[in-house]
């Protein structure tokens, strides 16, 4: 048995038995983790409000080789988000957030672009919650991104051709993106200004590109919000489990 100690954040957790809980978090030495913290749920216990969702601690716990669930032994809160616990779009938000995680994360596997993108998104969310539409589409684009899985918005995949400024580009079902002539208008159409927005997240932190998206016009706002749930869609080859109300 080996004793690890990381920062992590709270992304989930389950009852389980009459005193425990299974909690998940992403880790950043370990990735994703989940875990069991024994005697949680009793009145006095060591852990206190420090397994709540979305909270940032120290974590220190036991692993077992080849054994899933590690052990949490200490925790210690950094970050706690007690304060946006009655917001509902906030939380639903977040939930979001940590469900991609979940399904995109690998177990046991460190990603610290991953974790240090995943913390300024959470925080730039704390900091101004009305940006927490944008914010999320940032999540999104480099979540994708980082796992290997988003497009090249700067050049076909094709001819290699960079895009036209006015001509829009033609998304496949190999989630390749594709200009006018290669495509031959087959695919899902990316209008201009939602290729400019996947572009400028590539350049900005979370904070600094949703304070400069805040005047965009709504239609670029759906658009971009279906593109971005289109292709997490067909990457999990099923619908992500929750889907805020603003990408419907």
């Amino acid at each position: 048995m080996s004793l690890f100690e990381t920062e992590a954040l709270i992304l989930r957790t389950y009852n389980l038995a009459e005193a425990d809980k299974i909690v998940v978090c992403l880790s950043r030495s370990a990735g994703l983790i989940r875990g069991v913290a024994k005697n949680c749920r009793k009145l006095k216990n060591r852990f206190g409000a420090s397994l709540e969702p979305f909270t940032l601690i120290n974590l220190t716990y036991f692993e077992k080789e080849n054994k899933e669930l590690v052990s949490f032994s200490q925790t210690e809160i950094l970050r706690s988000r007690f304060n946006l616990s009655s917001d509902a779009a906030v939380m639903a938000g977040f939930s979001y957030m940590g469900d991609l995680l979940m399904d995109f994360a690998a177990p046991h596997h460190a990603n610290d672009n991953l974790y240090r993108m995943t913390l300024a998104c959470f925080e730039a969310v704390s900091q101004a919650p009305a940006d927490l539409e944008w914010v999320l589409r940032y999540f999104e684009v480099w979540l994708l991104k980082l796992e290997g899985f988003l497009p090249d918005f700067r050049a076909c995949a094709d001819c290699q051709s960079g895009f036209e400024r006015e001509e829009p580009s033609y998304l496949g079902a190999d989630l390749s993106l594709r200009c006018l002539k290669c495509s031959q208008a087959r695919g899902r159409a990316i209008a201009k200004s939602v290729h400019q927005q996947l572009r400028t997240t590539e350049k900005l932190s979370p904070s600094k590109y949703a304070e400069e998206a805040r005047e965009v016009p709504v239609a670029t706002r759906k658009e971009l919000a279906q593109l971005t749930y289109q292709i997490i869609s067909r990457v999990l080859e099923r619908m992500p489990r929750a889907r805020p109300t603003f990408a419907q």
